[in-house]
C-alpha cells in the first residue's frame, strides 16, 4: 500500500488484508483513505466501517467526505454509512433528505443516498425518500429513475454496451464500423439525445420511436388512416416513408398516433439502476458523428 505505483495493486493488498483480518488493517485502511489516487481512497472508504473507532466518529469522516470530496467517494462513503446503526446517522440523512427535497443535493449521489436508506432500514427514513423522489417527478417511472440520470462510471458502462451478454447493445446498434444494423448508429446520439431522454429510451423504449426504425400508425380527422416507418418528426409534423413518396402530415391533422411496439428489450428488465446509470453516462460521451 506504501510502496506499489499501481492504484490497482494497493486495492487488491487493501482487499486482502480485509479478507484475512490482518492485525494492520485499520492501518491499511486510513492509508487508502489518505491515498493519491481516487479509486484507492474509494476502496479505502469502502471499508471505514471496518476501523475500530467510535461510532460517532465514523460518521463524522464520512460526512466530511460527502460534503467535500468527488462524486465517486460521495458514493462509496453513503453505502458505508448505511450499513452503521440508524442512531449515529439518523441525523445524518435526515439533512440529506431536506438538501434533496429543496433540489441542493447534487444528482449523482441520489442513487447511493436511496440504497444507504433502504440499507438503514428505517421505516420514516425510507418513506421520505420515496414521497420526495415523487416530488421531483409525477411519473413514477421517471421518479423511480431519475437516479439513473447522474453519476455513473463511464468505463463500466461501456463495457456493459459492447460486452455485456444479457443487454446485448452492440448487437442491434451500431459504434463506428462495429455492431449491428437493427437499431439506430449510435455515433453523436449524445448530440442528438438528452440524458432524460437516452434514460427514457433504456427503460421505455416504446416511448420514442428513432427515425428509420419506428414503425406509426396514425388516424387522421376525416377519417383517413396513414402507415408506415417514421422518418422524420419535429413540433409541428410528422414524415411517413411511402411507396413512392414521404408523406408529411401536420400533427394538427392527427387524431390518434399508435407506435408499434419497439424491438429493443426493456432495460429496466434486465440491468440494475446502477447499471442503467453507468450505460447513459457512457452515452452521453458519443457527441461526435
Amino acid at each position: 500500500l506504501k510502496t506499489d505505483p499501481q492504484a490497482s495493486v494497493r486495492v487488491e493488498a487493501l482487499k486482502a488484508l480485509t479478507a484475512i483480518q490482518n492485525e494492520q488493517v485499520g492501518e491499511a485502511i486510513k492509508l487508502a483513505v489518505a491515498d493519491k489516487d481516487k479509486t484507492v481512497r474509494v476502496a479505502g472508504i469502502d471499508m471505514i466501517d471496518q476501523l475500530n473507532i467510535p461510532k460517532e466518529l465514523m460518521v463524522t469522516l464520512l460526512s466530511q467526505v460527502i460534503d467535500t470530496k468527488t462524486p465517486e467517494e460521495k458514493q462509496a462513503a453513503l453505502l458505508t454509512m448505511g450499513n452503521l446503526p440508524v442512531q449515529h446517522t439518523q441525523a445524518i440523512f435526515e439533512n440529506l433528505l431536506t438538501k434533496m427535497s429543496a433540489g441542493k443535493l447534487s444528482q449523482d449521489i441520489l442513487l447511493e443516498l436511496g440504497e444507504a436508506i433502504d440499507s438503514s432500514r428505517s421505516p420514516a427514513l425510507i418513506s421520505k425518500y420515496k414521497s420526495i423522489s415523487k416530488e421531483v417527478s409525477a411519473d413514477t417511472l421517471s421518479a423511480a429513475y431519475n437516479v439513473s440520470l447522474f453519476g455513473g462510471d463511464i468505463e463500466k458502462g461501456k463495457r456493459i454496451f459492447f460486452s455485456n451478454q444479457s443487454a446485448q447493445c452492440i448487437r442491434c446498434h451500431s459504434y463506428d464500423d462495429m455492431g449491428g444494423t437493427a437499431g439506430p448508429r449510435l455515433n453523436g446520439v449524445a448530440a442528438r439525445l438528452t440524458r432524460p431522454q437516452l434514460l427514457e429510451a433504456l427503460i421505455n423504449p416504446g416511448a420514442r420511436l428513432a427515425p428509420g426504425f419506428g414503425f406509426v400508425t396514425l388516424e387522421l380527422k376525416g377519417g383517413k388512416t396513414v402507415s408506415g416507418i417514421l422518418v422524420e418528426e419535429n413540433a409541428t409534423r410528422i414524415t411517413i416513408k411511402g411507396d413512392k413518396q414521404n408523406d408529411v402530415i401536420p400533427k394538427d391533422q392527427v387524431m390518434k398516433r399508435t407506435n408499434a411496439a419497439s424491438s429493443m428489450p426493456d432495460m429496466k428488465l434486465i440491468l440494475s439502476k446502477k447499471e442503467i446509470r453507468d450505460v447513459v453516462s457512457f452515452l452521453h460521451t458519443l457527441k461526435e458523428d
